[in-house]
């Protein structure tokens, strides 16, 4: 299931020199990998600069966007590991052993965030829109904006 290659090392010298057929396949692969995620990049900063300018006003909703974006930064990280990690030679048990923990990680970090959210906007139902008086006694009176909205 590895990937193989025609490499033959010289005796004496550094035995992990590549030929030069197999230096300028992996370097035609560092440039082909180079250019799908600069495209994937680019894709995503324009899509995101177009729905925020033209499709939220019309009324779409943000999750949309939002979406997307994990979607598409999860895919380009999988293909970072894949390539770069050499993870796409490995046997199919070692490729699961790291995306299952990796999709767990995943799953965890958004759990986090759904339930920061959501006690957040507990906080805000039961005591307002401004900080409860413990909250500003901790940052010495004076109001912190953490850029929550």
């Amino acid at each position: 299931m590895g990937h193989q290659h025609n490499e033959t090392y010289p005796k004496h010298d550094n035995h992990l020199a590549l030929n030069d057929a197999d230096y300028s396949h992996h370097k035609t692969d560092i440039w082909k990998t180079t250019g799908i995620l600069s495209f994937v990049t680019i894709a995503e900063v324009l899509f995101a600069i177009y729905y925020e300018k033209s499709l939220i006003p019309a009324g779409a909703p943000l999750w949309i966007l939002q979406l997307v974006l994990v979607v598409m930064s999860l895919l380009k990280a999988g293909f970072i590991m894949a390539v770069f990690m050499h993870v796409k030679h490995e046997a199919k048990a070692f490729i699961l052993t790291i995306m299952i923990p990796f999709s767990l990680l995943i799953w965890m970090i958004i759990s986090f965030i759904y339930d920061g959210n959501d006690w957040n906007g507990r906080n805000k139902k039961r005591f307002g829109e401004k900080p409860h008086p413990s909250v500003l006694k901790q940052h010495g009176g004076v109001v912190v904006d953490h850029g929550h909205h």
